[in-house]
């Protein structure tokens, strides 16, 4: 779930720089945002590389990558309430991954 976390922030990113961005969702105003964006995919792309190998990492880095973008595009549209609602999901989703890591 963390690697899965760095590439949706990292794909965040990315669609907030896009001009079809909504206007209603916060909108970070960073002079390297697609550097940011980079490092973030590329850090989640080599821990999913780091725990599965090379050939398995690389697949679910690009399964991931592409349902990243397309969570944030489709829920981005939908609206704030919905867009929010997903932030909030997937960070008690990471809260729980690295809470089972505690253990």
């Amino acid at each position: 779930m963390t690697q899965f976390y760095l590439i949706l922030a990292g794909m965040y990113l990315y669609y907030s720089n896009s001009r079809y961005f909504p206007d209603f969702l916060f909108k970070p105003d960073l002079r390297w945002i697609q550097l940011i964006g980079t490092l973030l995919s590329g850090a989640g792309t080599l821990l999913y590389i780091w725990s599965d190998g090379w050939a398995g990492g690389l697949l679910l880095a690009l399964t991931a990558c592409t349902l990243a973008m397309c969570i944030v595009q489709l829920f981005g549209v939908l609206g704030k309430a919905y867009f929010y609602g997903l932030a909030a999901v997937v960070h008690f989703l990471l809260i729980l991954d690295l809470l089972s890591y505690a253990r």
